[in-house]
């Protein structure tokens, strides 16, 4: 039996400051996916630790993974000054 996703809040904004901001938004794109943490790591090709460190907003993910992750959920990142 597969494992069910329970959907994640939703962001209250839609301004990144931090890496916990970043996680917010790819943990609640992957849960309105139905995703696990094991196959959105498997898409990504990347560990569940990894993922979840990401999710999570722990510091040490490298920016190009967080990016790909993102991209590889369909989210679009917008710099705007």
């Amino acid at each position: 039996m597969a494992k069910k996703v329970i959907q994640s809040a939703i962001p209250t904004s839609n301004i990144i400051t931090d890496e916990k901001d970043l996680g917010v938004f790819i943990k609640h794109k992957r849960t309105t996916l139905g995703y696990t943490l094991e196959q959105t790591a498997q898409l990504c090709n990347i560990s569940y630790r990894t993922l979840s460190k990401l999710e999570n907003g722990f510091e040490g993910t490298r920016m190009s993974t967080a990016l790909y992750v993102a991209r590889m959920l369909g989210l679009k990142l917008e710099i705007v000054s």
